[in-house]
C-alpha cells in the first residue's frame, strides 16, 4: 500500500464521521423544535377554554420565540396583540376571536396539521363536561 492510499483511506473515514455527525445534527435540531411548536400549539389549542388561565397564556408568549421564524405567525400575533390593547368597549365583539382564530390556523399552518375548510366558529369551540349531580 502506498501513503497516498492509506492517507484517502483516513481522510475519507474522518469526513465520512464528519458529514454524518453534521446531517445528524441537522436533522435533530429541525425535529426538537417541531417538537416545540407542537408543544406550544397544543397548549394554546387546549387551553382556549379559559383565555385568562395560566396554560393559555403561557402559549401566547410563548408563540413569538417558538414561531419566530414564521412571519406569518408573527404578524397573526401582533394583530392579536393589537386588537387585545384596544378597550373591548371600543372594539368591535368579535375582533379579538377574529384575531384569535387567525392566529390559530397560522400556528397550524406553520406545523403541518391540516384543518380542511373548517368553519372559523370550530377554532373558538369548547369541550367541557357538566359536573355531575351528587
Amino acid at each position: 500500500m502506498t501513503m497516498t492510499i492509506v492517507l484517502v483511506t483516513l481522510v475519507a473515514s474522518l469526513l465520512s464521521g464528519l458529514i454524518g455527525v453534521l446531517v445528524s445534527f441537522y436533522f435533530f435540531q429541525r425535529l426538537e423544535r417541531r417538537k416545540m411548536k407542537m408543544e406550544t400549539a397544543r397548549k394554546l389549542f387546549g387551553g382556549k377554554h379559559n383565555t385568562s388561565g395560566d396554560q393559555f397564556q403561557e402559549a401566547l408568549n410563548e408563540v413569538m420565540l417558538v414561531f419566530s421564524d414564521s412571519d406569518t405567525v408573527i404578524a397573526a400575533t401582533e394583530e392579536l396583540w393589537t386588537t387585545l390593547e384596544i378597550p373591548i368597549k371600543t372594539r368591535a365583539a368579535t375582533a379579538a376571536d377574529d384575531k384569535l382564530v387567525k392566529l390559530m390556523k397560522a400556528i397550524c399552518h406553520n406545523v403541518g396539521i391540516r384543518y380542511k375548510d373548517l368553519p372559523d366558529a370550530y377554532f373558538l369551540r369548547c369541550f367541557g363536561v357538566p359536573p355531575q349531580a351528587p
